[in-house]
């Protein structure tokens, strides 16, 4: 499944004094911006990157608050991480065609209160053994041809080879360093690291090798 998912960080900052608007509003492009108000704050998310690599973050978000809200104040600010398929619908059902009785539900690409709802109906119908007129759209063991399988694998290969400290604990790839998270992060399988080598997110199920 390493070659099927990939990782991406997401940010998102609490603007207060920012105009408020009705409703939710997500920008088209894959690098766009999404807008909602929480209470008396602006919800501001984009500067979205695969996990290791270099994107906006919260530095893209602060000069865009400054362009389109002169005056408001960042108040708060996170990032989440997020498991990302090759065609981009969620993995629901089956872990393969060999495990019968054991199930998966992953890969929502930052749609999981929707996907989660949709992952309850078909897995519940596949457990009863009934047809789910969308099983197959969902489908783990559907096929892995599409071009992000190759971008997923070169950047494997990559990281593998690439003879730099320190080293992800879950296969041996370059961990890169997150200046805006003061993290080390695996562009290989998502899996971070705290500055002092203590893990943050697997699928690394141990601290970073000090020395």
């Amino acid at each position: 499944y390493f070659l099927k998912l990939y990782q991406h960080r997401s940010y998102v900052i609490a603007l207060e004094g920012a105009e408020k608007i009705s409703g939710m509003y997500v920008d088209e492009d894959e690098q766009g911006l999404s807008f909602r108000n929480y209470g008396e704050y602006l919800l501001l998310g984009g500067g979205s990157h695969r996990t290791g690599k270099k994107g906006g973050g919260w530095h893209e978000l602060g000069n865009t608050a400054d362009k389109l809200y002169p005056g408001s104040k960042t108040v708060y600010s996170w990032a989440t991480q997020d498991c990302m398929t090759l065609d981009g619908i969620p993995y629901i059902g089956r872990y393969s065609k060999k495990t019968t009785d054991l199930y998966v539900a992953t890969g929502f690409n930052k749609w999981g209160m929707t996907s989660s709802m949709v992952a309850s109906m078909v897995i519940n119908d596949l457990v009863q053994g009934k047809e789910n007129p969308y099983a197959s759209v969902f489908s783990p063991s559907r096929t892995v041809l599409r071009s992000q399988l190759f971008t997923n694998g070169f950047e494997a290969v990559l990281n593998l080879l690439t003879p730099t400290k320190p080293r992800c604990p879950h296969m041996g790839c370059a961990l890169k360093w997150n200046p805006q998270e003061h993290s080390w992060d695996c562009p290989c399988h998502g899996s971070r690291f705290a500055r002092d080598g203590s893990l943050q997110d697997n699928p690394a199920t141990q601290n970073l090798k000090r020395g």
